[in-house]
């Protein structure tokens, strides 16, 4: 067995593509818990292990972004770009203890079933209009942007109260507001970030002032009238949900339906296998998440001193609770490199459980389970080529370009 020091390697998600995994499984399997020297953080492969840090059973803070990003700007720098040292202060996601929970629970109504009920028919439709499109095409689609793109941005538009004019936009959006997620970003992106924080920013403001006047059943107007025992959001705190929701609920959903089919087309066995059942269930949905691996790691940052597993970890360390490797655990996770639509998914760590638990799940579960089936059915599919074009985004892995070869079936 190698040592585990052997094992180290640069986290560069877009350069090692599918080798992360192999990677990911080879230093689980000598150490779960491991100290990188060449990205200097704690790298958590082992899924209790990962399970644990989840749960805030561990000093580990989430306060931390966008210090990865920024933790080797100069003062004189980070001065520069002011939108994208505050705008994550007010970041669900960037949040402990009490002030997590105020938000969390103050915010619960606008991710509620009510409001994905509501948008359930137009997310049909966006996938109906989308499938026609490419059905018309003859050859090689680029499914990331005919298809996987499309359906989630009209969708988190249409929930943010936009309209389709700013799908151009979304990419370029996504694009800088994930870099905030990465280590060291240079200055002339972060500056790009903060331009697109702005920007953002002045779409939110007017929409919060007319649901204010006339509120209805929508995402905006939940929190603009969320009341918890006389605590109501402020405009920041609305503004960091808000620009949360947009890039996560987008993004999120176009990385899982790219790598999801990208993994079925490797495996026409369990195309099959879900063409024949009676009902592509939610498990079924999960299991598709879990092989293709989007949700690579969540951050955090020791908060003091302590003990894990025999190692030591010293305050201010990072420490990257890989979700991709804990869902891959042979321990937990039979057979991880196939398909197993019978499998159990309560131990399916993809949306995070825990305190941090994913608060746009029920979103994210309604647009694939309408989506896998819908595209499944409708189609033959194949990848042009095997390698596939991985973004340089980390935590939350996607492709560039997904080139696929796309037939209507007679039986559809």
């Amino acid at each position: 067995m190698p040592d585990s020091a052997q094992l180290d390697f640069k986290l560069d998600v877009k350069a090692l593509g599918h080798r992360l995994t192999g990677h990911l499984d080879a230093l689980r399997e000598v150490d779960s818990l491991f100290w990188s020297e060449i990205n200097q953080a704690w790298m958590v492969t082992g899924h209790k292990e990962v399970l644990d840090g989840y749960f805030g059973k561990l000093p580990l803070s989430s306060v931390r972004l966008p210090f990865l990003a920024v933790a080797h700007l100069s003062e004189e720098e980070q001065a520069q770009i002011p939108e994208t040292i505050e705008a994550p202060r007010h970041w669900l996601l960037n949040m402990d203890g009490p002030e997590h929970h105020r938000i969390r629970r103050l915010i619960q109504k606008a991710f509620g079933r009510k409001v994905v009920e509501v948008i359930r028919p137009d997310v049909q439709r966006y996938i109906q209009e989308a499938l026609d499109k490419v059905a018309a095409v003859e050859g090689t689609v680029d499914f990331v942007e005919d298809v996987a793109r499309i359906i989630p941005a009209r969708m988190i538009l249409k929930v943010l109260g936009f309209d389709d004019t700013l799908i151009g936009r979304m990419q370029h959006w996504s694009i800088y507001m994930n870099t905030t997620g990465n280590l060291n970003v240079p200055l002339s992106e972060l500056l790009e970030v903060d331009k697109v924080i702005a920007e953002l920013n002045s779409l939110f403001r007017p929409l919060f002032e007319e649901k204010r006047r006339n509120p209805g059943d929508d995402f905006i107007s939940a929190l603009v009238t969320a009341v918890d025992e006389g605590d109501t959001l402020t405009e920041e705190e609305m503004l960091g949900i808000c620009q949360i929701t947009l890039i996560a609920g987008h993004d999120t959903t176009v990385n899982t339906m790219a790598l999801g089919a990208a993994e079925l087309a490797r495996h026409p066995e369990a195309v099959a296998e879900l063409r024949a059942a009676e009902e592509i269930n939610l498990d079924k949905i999960m299991e598709i998440q879990r092989k293709a691996q989007m949700s690579t790691f969540m951050s955090r940052i020791v908060a003091e001193d302590f003990t894990w597993n025999g190692r030591e970890l010293k305050k201010g360390q990072f420490v990257l609770l890989f979700q991709s490797a804990a869902n891959r655990d042979p321990a937990v996770f039979e057979n991880p490199d196939g398909f197993d639509f019978s499998r159990s998914q309560q131990a399916n760590l993809t949306f995070a459980p825990g305190l941090h638990h994913c608060i746009g799940h029920l979103l994210a579960k309604m647009v694939l389970s309408e989506f896998f089936p819908a595209f499944i059915k409708r189609f033959d599919f194949e990848l042009e080529d095997d390698t596939l074009d991985f973004a340089p985004t980390m935590a939350f892995r996607g492709l560039e370009a997904l080139p696929m070869t796309l037939t209507e079936r007679k039986s559809a």
